[in-house]
């Protein structure tokens, strides 16, 4: 196709007959091409999801958005047409340990993240010099700030950045209320998430102290309940009883990077669909 675009479209109603009859013939007689199309009903509450990946001229979005929105109101449907080659810009938060953000940084510069890094803003300096070595202005607001002011600059610094989400690369600080509903569903947080009884600092020790078998990690879209975001990805990995303390650490270190890569990719990609804080990955 000449002056085509890729798009990607996400669909969300309630389940009924000849849904996907209605998109896909839609979306072909406007003159666009279906490269890629995944759909789920879920039959406990009764929704019927779908993503689609289309490749259109760039003068047949209007008429798919027409079609679409007359298609609206006949089933009760909630739809986004996204363009799939847009770079979402992004910041990156993080404090003192960097094993998140060299995953995250070398990915993008292996062209396996589709996004752009705007900006690194922490609470100590530790995290300063990788920002320069990936050219990213490095934002220092300490701990020490008033919330209300911390918040505040960041808000500065995101708006004055062009930005359009956030990713806590192990930011160990809590977001107030008012900042995370700002950011609903824009902001990516990393917990050691199969650990919960281990709560409190150097969750792996107390961890390795109990034997445990198991270890994993959750990526998460951030709220002001700590930790209990809607749930993008999980990973888990096997321990045996034989490995150290910093073997253990590492083992932690490289189930939480392979878990917040894997969930942000998928959130670029626009396959994260919410129903009332229930993600649905398509």
């Amino acid at each position: 196709m000449n002056n085509s675009g890729k798009f990607v479209l996400q669909v969300m109603c309630p389940d009924q007959t000849g849904l996907i009859a209605a998109f896909t013939q839609g979306i072909a007689q406007n003159g666009a091409n279906i490269l890629d199309l995944t759909q789920h009903t879920s039959k406990d509450i009764n929704t019927f999801f779908l993503r689609a990946l289309i490749e259109c001229p760039s003068d047949a979005t209007l008429r798919i958005k027409e079609h679409l929105s007359a298609m609206q109101a006949k089933k009760s449907m909630e739809w986004q047409l996204l363009d799939a080659e847009h770079k979402t810009r992004l910041a990156l938060f993080g404090s003192t340990t960097d094993h998140c953000f060299y995953e995250l940084l070398l990915s993008h510069r292996d062209g396996a993240l589709p996004c752009q890094w705007t900006c690194v803003i922490s609470n100590h300096t530790v995290l300063e010099p990788l920002a320069r070595a990936f050219n990213l202005p490095f934002f220092l607001i300490p701990s020490d700030t008033a919330k209300p002011e911390q918040e505040k600059k960041f808000n500065e610094i995101l708006r004055a950045s062009q930005t359009e989400g956030i990713v806590l690369a192990r930011y160990m600080q809590i977001l107030s209320q008012e900042f995370t509903e700002a950011w609903k569903y824009k902001i990516i947080n990393i917990h050691h998430g199969f650990l919960p009884a281990f709560k409190g600092a150097r969750p792996y020790h107390q961890a390795w102290r109990k034997g445990v078998k198991i270890i994993g990690a959750t990526a998460h879209f951030a709220t002001a309940d700590l930790d209990q975001g809607p749930i993008i990805w999980q990973s888990v990995q096997q321990v045996v009883d034989t490995v150290g303390i910093e073997q253990f650490i590492q083992m932690g270190k490289e189930v939480e990077k392979r878990t917040l890569l894997y969930a942000l990719k998928l959130w670029l990609e626009h396959r994260v669909f919410l129903y009332n804080d229930r993600t649905f990955i398509l």
